[in-house]
């Protein structure tokens, strides 16, 4: 893998020049290692300023490294950079944990997050999430599939965002998903067990009745609306 790396290197040193500022590799990938797929990667490239044209010049690499398997770069401009580790604190959170500097400056190594920011998008997301998911059942009701398909389908999102929600209360996060999920229950003292069973159907499909799905639904909607209430009572 890493001659993949050095190839998308020097690719976007030949397209920015000067301008490139950092190359950034994260991800569970990066502590994984040569186990992970491609897709497991995110990189992370910083420019001095992103005009059109250093867009168009980038367009050739981008192709290349999607052809490769891995997901498209993320590209900030270093002001753009500076001024976002307010407003994304899980997102560079979450790469400060597992990242390697591929080219460049180490622009991830002095990164503070605010557990004030930290908290204001956890409640913000997960918000967000829980009115989609209420909106999304009047649909997905006509049938048991449909309704498992809508929880299994959301479930690893939330999940997502209980491990930032544990470094809040002071906790280094488990990597294992269920282990999360237990932890939260623990840390705010009730059951989190429906989310966990949605974890599991995911993995481990199992045809439900549609009076099972429903009561299930039931439940998993309650304990994110009381994850919710939690979060919004931190601080």
């Amino acid at each position: 893998m890493n001659e993949k790396f050095d190839e998308l290197v020097r690719r976007l040193v030949q397209a920015h020049r000067d301008e490139l500022i950092a190359v950034i590799l994260h991800g569970s990938a990066v502590v994984t290692g040569e186990s992970a797929r491609p897709s497991d990667y995110r990189v992370l490239v910083v420019c001095a300023a992103l005009p059109v044209e250093a867009l168009r010049q980038a367009q050739p690499v981008a192709r290349w490294w999607v052809g490769q398997g891995f997901q498209l770069p993320v590209y900030f401009t270093l002001a753009e950079f500076n001024g976002s580790l307010d407003v994304f604190p899980i997102e560079f959170g979450q790469m400060k944990r597992a990242y390697r500097v591929l080219h460049g400056r180490d622009l991830l190594r002095d990164v503070e997050v605010s557990a004030a920011s930290l908290r204001w998008q956890l409640e913000h997301e997960l918000r967000g999430k829980l009115l989609r998911l209420r909106g999304l059942y009047l649909p997905a009701r006509e049938s048991a599939e449909s309704l498992v398909k809508l929880m299994t389908d959301s479930v690893i999102t939330f999940v997502h965002y209980f491990r930032p929600m544990l470094e809040m209360l002071g906790e280094e996060a488990p990597l294992d998903r269920r282990a999360v999920i237990a932890r939260v229950g623990a840390r705010l003292n009730f059951d989190t067990a429906p989310v966990e069973r949605v974890l599991r159907l995911r993995n481990e499909p199992v045809t439900l009745l549609e009076p099972e799905a429903e009561d299930l639904f039931a439940d998993y909607l309650n304990c994110l609306a009381r994850v919710v209430t939690a979060i919004d009572r931190i601080g």
